[in-house]
């Protein structure tokens, strides 16, 4: 069998395979390619099956929108689409938008993560030069209204060639990533209203034309840990009024060493640790960044667990996303002024100090 036929057969397969598993709703990774014959993908005006990929040619005035009849159950996901922009010649205009949409409730209601080649210099072939342009919008009654948007200058194909555009959402909080040969995430935003619909879908604007190669949802199975405490603000205060352990208090954050390939910030936490007998509840207070919108007051951050060693704990920490992190993680007190939470396996370190109190 040669490489050509069986690449070809190792798709098919995985058509199948997500057909099959779907139907037991147990797809955690589902496909759509011309091998299933992008079957959770409605026929349309102006959408056609060619020899290897899905062809949306958008003829009219307005956004061409086609919907995917899967959709996630849960509200955490991933929804990736590789595909090429017609119109993106060399030696030509920048072409219409190309991309993929989310959170559809109906052609006036949705958010569109949408492609464009730019030039630069458009009639100047010695001074033009060419970026992707990546823009996440929200339209709310049909009109459209940009959230944030990025130029990517490298990684990405400029021209006929194809990529990968790719959205991680995670109720309110979206990452955005592109590339051709290798996905780069070039922004995260909490988005100003959470879904409607977990509906997904493909969008070309007017006069555009998208050639598909592959369609990816992705469900994540991880442990999700988003637990609302009884502690306020001012039940901890009224708590650290009168503890005598000194690693009681609000802690608040000094400084990281991190891996940002392999890591990223999800914010300038302050943070309370409450004894629990075992070690320390890890209660947030402030300072998310990354979920902003989602973190409350008095939610579990994480939790010290005490070991043979002094002021050393093994730890579990909650991510940004509400997903724990606890493989080698440890925390660990120095002068009972620093703590310092390692996570070894992202080549990592945040720093905490502790909020000296007036009592």
């Amino acid at each position: 069998m040669t490489t050509h036929y069986l690449y070809r057969y190792i798709l098919l397969v995985i058509a199948v395979w997500c057909v099959a598993a779907d139907a037991l709703a147990e797809t955690t990774t589902c496909y759509n390619t011309v091998y299933n014959a992008f079957h959770h993908f409605c026929p349309a005006p102006g959408a056609e099956i060619k020899h290897d990929a899905l062809l949306l040619t958008n003829r009219t005035d307005t956004a061409m929108v086609l919907v995917s009849t899967h959709q996630p159950q849960q509200d955490a996901y991933k929804f990736l689409v590789r595909f090429s922009n017609n119109h993106a010649k060399a030696g030509g205009h920048s072409p219409a938008a190309c991309g993929l949409v989310f959170g559809y409730e109906n052609p006036a209601h949705y958010y569109s993560l949408e492609t464009t080649p730019v030039d630069s210099h458009p009639f100047d072939e010695m001074r033009n030069q060419r970026t992707l342009n990546v823009a996440l919008y929200q339209i709310t009654d049909g009109k459209k209204s940009l959230i944030r948007q990025q130029a990517v200058s490298c990684g990405v194909n400029m021209f006929k060639g194809l990529n990968a555009l790719c959205v991680n959402v995670n109720q309110r909080t979206v990452s955005v990533s592109v590339g051709d040969q290798h996905l780069n995430q070039i922004f995260q935003v909490d988005l100003p209203t959470a879904p409607a619909s977990n509906t997904l879908g493909l969008i070309v604007q007017p006069k555009g034309e998208m050639q598909v190669e592959r369609t990816m949802l992705s469900v994540s199975n991880e442990e999700i840990t988003k637990t609302q405490t009884l502690w306020t603000k001012a039940s901890l205060d009224a708590h650290f009024q009168t503890s005598d352990n000194p690693f009681e208090g609000y802690w608040e954050y000094l400084d990281r060493d991190m891996d940002d390939a392999k890591a990223r910030l999800g914010g300038k936490y302050v943070v309370a640790l409450v004894s629990n007998g075992k070690g320390f509840d890890i209660i947030y207070v402030e300072g998310a960044q990354v979920g902003k919108s989602q973190w409350k007051e008095g939610m579990l951050k994480g939790r010290l667990s005490k070991t043979i060693f002094t002021d050393h704990y093994n730890a579990t920490w909650i991510d940004a996303t509400f997903r724990p992190m606890n493989e080698d993680v440890t925390g660990y007190f120095e002068s009972g002024v620093i703590l310092t939470m390692a996570f070894p396996v992202y080549q990592s370190k945040i720093r905490f100090s502790k909020i000296l109190s007036t009592k």
